[in-house]
């Protein structure tokens, strides 16, 4: 060992003598059951109030705007909680030491996926009841379109400009008017892709994805938790063989989750960016939750010794890093399908308001191309990349902790609007025009205050019923003394 090193190591080992973790609290104990309580009852009333809302304000009760709302606001969750279990296995995988403090507030955001298997109960109702109000390929075959054409040309298919076939040879669907319909017959070109996208094998599917993601979640918080009893080193070990593996397992059930639950909801088009695309904003999601559920335990008076400005600041720089990387991975999606010009392509970024297809279809009138969704797109250029960009950039900015909370919230309120903007313009398609009208309201607010109560209120059991850090981890020592170069 050189003396340099010796140096540092005796340094590091008077660092910890100095820090006496047996006075920190790391019990939140029964001061968790109240904000419980109001939790899990603003969870029941968001989702019956969501449920009931949804129904009057949807003309022919299908409830069509509730199923879109309950999904917005259920992915967001669980994109917090997968992001949250990719950073513990990442942590167990890189043998990191910095993360040990904060490690436990991560296996708690992850182990509410057995909730969110639950919760995910609306979505799976909406597809075995065969109407396709969410997912429009959740149809019986008898609803297919069976109309056929005799111009010359009949045997190429026509393209909207939302990607969908307006008319074929072999049956595809051709609106005939201008007016909205909202859940279009299946078409020849979603028929094709029935063996996969039928209503038994998709609740097979994500069945599937939620078991494995509870299993690995369940294993890893058990094996914490058991190691806070007993302090065995071969506990951590476990863990670190079995975290390249997992994340292996992760990065494919969380790229074909994204496929099922947003990708199909246009059952026409695709994207092999998608699966990132979604990973990406979960990891960046789970970096804001951590900062946020870490610093309102400290403003509790908890970890006050184990958490410290290096660890926020390393926290920031990974929210930071992932905000830049987001932007990366949407624009070369966004790039990609521009360059390749396939219809059924373009017409998802058409619905958003991303494209020139608005201004073809009707001319301007003096307002432009413009129109609601073109809007979103735009404040989520701006709230989802630029702004926090630079508001992310000093370092100073990650080192005190109420500024860099502000922007933690600020980039969980804009991944919402990420999210909203994937899925909600497949509500109502305009499908003779490609274009889709933008909502929010009473019934997006309730369904986020439903599953977010539920979500909150397990968070909560977790950490009153567990440690709020690792107590015996064997590098608890090294995240103590951590700092940043």
């Amino acid at each position: 060992m050189s003396e340099h090193s010796e140096h540092h190591a005796d340094h590091a080992a008077h660092a910890v003598e100095q820090i006496d973790l047996e006075k920190e609290d790391t019990s939140l104990g029964e001061r968790a059951w109240p904000v419980y309580n109001m939790a899990k009852i603003a969870g029941f009333v968001g989702l019956i109030g969501g449920v009931l809302i949804g129904y009057f304000v949807d003309p022919d009760h299908s409830f069509r705007r509730f199923y879109f709302a309950y999904l917005v606001s259920f992915m967001f969750f669980l994109s917090i909680a997968l992001g949250a279990l990719i950073f513990v296995l990442l942590q167990h995988l890189t043998r990191a030491g910095w993360s040990v403090s904060v490690r436990r507030s991560a296996e708690g955001l992850a182990t509410t996926m057995p909730i969110l298997f639950a919760l995910s109960a609306p979505i799976l109702l909406s597809v075995l009841i065969q109407r396709g109000d969410l997912y429009r390929w959740a149809q019986p075959i008898s609803h297919a379109h069976h109309e056929t054409t005799s111009t010359d040309n009949a045997k190429e298919a026509v393209v909207a400009a939302d990607g969908s076939p307006r008319a074929s040879a072999h049956g595809a669907y051709q609106p005939t008017d201008t007016h909205t319909t909202k859940v279009p017959p299946l078409d020849e070109l979603t028929l094709k892709k029935r063996a996969v996208l039928n209503p038994w094998f998709f609740t097979l599917r994500i069945i599937c994805y939620f078991a494995i993601w509870s299993a690995i979640a369940i294993w890893y918080w058990r094996r914490s938790a058991q190691q806070d009893k007993v302090p065995d080193i071969v506990l951590s070990e476990q863990m670190q063989e079995r975290s390249a593996p997992m994340l292996l397992v992760m990065a494919l059930t969380m790229t074909f989750a994204s496929f099922d639950l947003l990708m199909s909801l246009d059952p026409h088009w695709f994207s092999t960016m998608m699966g990132f695309y979604f990973i990406t904003g979960c990891i960046l999601a789970s970096f804001a939750a951590l900062i946020l559920c870490l610093g309102m335990l400290q403003r509790l008076g908890y970890l006050r010794l184990s958490v410290t400005t290096e660890h926020y600041h390393d926290l920031g720089k990974w929210t930071f890093g992932f905000v830049f990387f987001w932007a990366y991975i949407a624009f070369s999606q966004y790039m990609l399908i521009w360059y390749g010009s396939i219809p059924e392509e373009v017409g998802w970024y058409v619905r958003r308001g991303a494209g020139t297809a608005a201004a073809q279809l009707h001319p301007p009138d003096g307002h432009g191309p413009l129109n609601g969704w073109t809007i979103v797109s735009l404040i989520l250029l701006f709230g989802q990349f630029i702004i926090p960009f630079i508001g992310l950039m000093s370092r100073s900015v990650k080192r005190r902790r109420p500024i860099l909370m502000f922007w933690a919230a600020w980039v969980l309120v804009f991944h919402w609007v990420d999210l909203y903007w994937v899925i909600m313009p497949e509500m109502d398609v305009d499908h003779a025009t490609g274009l889709s009208r933008v909502y929010f309201g009473p019934v997006e607010i309730l369904c986020f205050l439903g599953v977010g109560g539920i979500f909150m209120a397990t968070y909560l059991r977790f950490l009153a019923k567990n440690a709020l850090r690792p107590l015996n981890d064997p590098r608890i020592d090294e995240s103590v003394i951590f700092q940043n170069i």
